[in-house]
């Protein structure tokens, strides 16, 4: 989740956009020699833009599957180490004064905070897969044509980088990659083949950040070269501005979702409603959902940040297929 004021106004990913990233022709990869040591497989796989976003969306989900014995992958596509604000309430610092230095860390703590997180929720470390692309600039990356890398404006990096943990590609591939399209998508597809699920859950192409809308974009393109045809689950952090969704606003572990009109607009914004599929969690698993929010702690302690948080804390967690 990357609620800052830079995001709020942020709009979809124009579905031309998104069409011409997957009608373009499979990914290419950037090494030529097989993965050094490949990655077990799982019977659920989620994508994650940042940090939290697993959390947000799939904590009842990811416990529920953990206590039937399954094996859950969470895979982040970023850091979130472009969260201005966090930054700098993280460091004590005015945001004018913020370096590229202090984005890295941004991202180390926000790494151990996933790590964190998803243990509480019972997923070992070994399972958690970091990619390492720029914080708001996966879009960017989605829509880039040729071999120029994408840098990125707040760590000054141009490839993929771990801090606590390697990034996926330099553990596989004893380098790291470039912030190109062929890269990311390259990275998404081989993680997706070698995991083999049986379900998926990714954000919705109607996600209104942009770097999720760019990550359903190319796990659907890692989908159509991998010959997937497992269950796909898609859901939405962002459906238009905090204040709007989710609702009700807070934290109301008793009551679920509900679709909000607005003058004229309904909120999730782009999206069906009712969801597809409505997952009841009980008060047990709520109660840890919770638990694993506060996890991350660089988001939680941050005004509206935090309240928007909490507004994921309901009685069901949403889910919609076919898209």
């Amino acid at each position: 989740m990357e609620s800052e004021v830079r995001h709020l106004g942020v709009a979809v990913v124009s579905i031309a956009t998104m069409l011409a990233i997957m009608d373009c022709g499979g990914p290419r990869t950037e090494s030529t020699s097989p993965p050094s040591e490949s990655i077990s497989s799982v019977d659920i796989l989620i994508f994650a833009p940042h940090p939290d976003d697993e959390v947000l969306g799939c904590a009842g989900v990811i416990q529920e599957a953990v206590a039937a014995g399954k094996k859950v992958r969470v895979v982040f596509a970023t850091f979130g180490d472009g969260f201005v604000q966090s930054a700098a309430a993280l460091f004590h610092k005015d945001e004018t004064a913020l370096v590229q230095s202090d984005y890295v860390n941004l991202a180390r703590a926000r790494q151990q905070e996933a790590i964190d997180a998803d243990r509480a929720l019972g997923v070992n470390p070994a399972n958690l897969v970091f990619l390492g692309y720029a914080d708001g600039t996966l879009a960017q990356v989605a829509e880039a044509t040729g071999n120029t890398a994408v840098t990125s404006p707040f760590t000054g990096r141009s490839s993929t980088y771990g801090t606590v943990i390697p990034d996926y590609h330099t553990h596989a591939h004893g380098h790291s990659a470039p912030y190109t399209r062929a890269s990311a998508l390259a990275d998404i597809t081989e993680v997706l083949q070698q995991s083999r699920p049986s379900a998926i859950y990714v954000t919705d192409q109607a996600d209104t950040h942009a770097d999720h809308a760019a990550l359903h974009a190319m796990v659907e393109q890692a989908m159509r070269a991998s010959s997937y045809r497992g269950a796909v689950f898609t859901f939405v952090v962002h459906g238009g501005p905090p204040w709007e969704w989710p609702w009700p606003r807070g934290a109301t572990p008793q009551l679920p979702f509900q679709q909000r009109a607005s003058g004229s607009l309904t909120y999730p914004v782009g999206i069906p409603w009712p969801p597809g599929v409505r997952v009841p969690l009980t008060e047990a698993e709520v109660t840890l959902k919770l638990r694993a929010l506060g996890t991350y702690r660089s988001q939680w302690t941050m005004g509206l940040t935090h309240e928007f948080l909490s507004s994921f804390i309901k009685s069901e967690e949403v889910f919609w297929t076919g898209r």
